[in-house]
């Protein structure tokens, strides 16, 4: 029987990438790496795309259907730093019965952000309401506010950053 070397992984268990899931790249977390099971021992991972307000969509698909996510993460960062977090912090400045929610939509490390689910990439969570002062995030819902950054894939540390770059205001 003859020993055949197989490639080394490109994924691990966590890492965020991109797969293009209806007619757009989405965002999605590896959750398992399933092994050389596919056709001629191509390798398989399950996925999970945050979809919000369904149970996470977990999946397999083969490792040649998934890229990295580093682009389209930085990206995001940047366009949350850069303006795109108050701007969307103002979108619920003055509350109301129907929550407001945003998902990130990332294309060849564009960034924008939408209001609906059908264009949305990542998130989709209520965004804070009154949590700008000043085009600051108001201090009494910073908290709030990374945990809503955190929704579009982003660890703490991470959410934590993009709040100290746009600063706090009392």
């Amino acid at each position: 029987m003859a020993n055949t070397k197989l490639p080394p992984t490109r994924f691990a268990i966590g890492d965020w990438v991109t797969v293009v899931y209806g007619a757009q790249p989405v965002l999605a977390r590896v959750v398992e790496d399933r092994g050389p099971l596919g056709v001629n021992q191509r390798r398989l991972y399950s996925i999970e795309l945050l979809l919000y307000g369904d149970e996470p969509c977990i999946f397999e698909t083969p490792e040649e259907n998934l890229q990295s996510a580093d682009e389209c993460k930085n990206a995001m960062s940047d366009y949350l730093r850069q303006g795109g977090l108050v701007d969307i912090l103002k979108l619920n400045l003055s509350g109301g019965k129907k929550s407001v929610q945003v998902w990130l939509a990332c294309s060849s490390g564009d960034v924008e952000y939408t209001r609906d689910s059908e264009r949305g990439g990542v998130g989709g969570a209520a965004v804070p309401f009154y949590a700008l002062h000043k085009d600051r995030v108001f201090t009494p819902m910073k908290d709030e506010v990374i945990d809503f950054i955190t929704t579009f894939g982003f660890n703490l540390d991470e959410a934590e950053s993009i709040v100290r770059a746009v600063g706090v205001a009392p």
